[in-house]
């Protein structure tokens, strides 16, 4: 499973209702969770985790997250395309195409929202 040249990402962590939807969508775009437990599930995404758990284990039982959102920073321009493109055909939606622009420092950036509703931003710094 080619998971892109991902560069970082900081320990987020989400507690989900549709449980089963959001491990299914990130399977498919990081391929099988590195950690597998019945209800903890975790891929090891550059030198953190992105962590799945049934809403049931958060402080809002039976709700998804709200209003959540976090970044991947990518090695290239090229793979913030290739990774959006992997989200989308995985079951994400919507967003912004892949574009240079220059939020706090240049860079190309994209986002999709995934089948649960978080927001996940893609970005590749650009020389200044």
């Amino acid at each position: 499973m080619d998971r892109g040249r991902i560069k970082g990402l900081r320990f987020p962590s989400f507690y989900i209702e549709d449980y089963d939807r959001a491990v299914e969508f990130y399977s498919k775009v990081f391929g099988s969770p590195d950690t597998d437990q019945p209800e903890i599930k975790g891929w090891k995404l550059g030198d953190t985790w992105l962590t799945l758990f049934p809403s049931k284990a958060g402080a809002s039982p039976g709700e998804n997250p709200r209003n959540a959102e976090f970044a991947i920073e990518v090695s290239s321009p090229d793979e913030v395309d290739h990774l959006r493109k992997l989200m989308l055909d995985a079951g994400a939606s919507g967003g912004w195409e892949p574009q240079d622009t220059e939020m706090y420092v240049p860079m190309r950036f994209a986002f999709v929202e995934d089948p649960v509703g978080i927001r996940v931003d893609i970005y590749c710094l650009l020389p200044a």
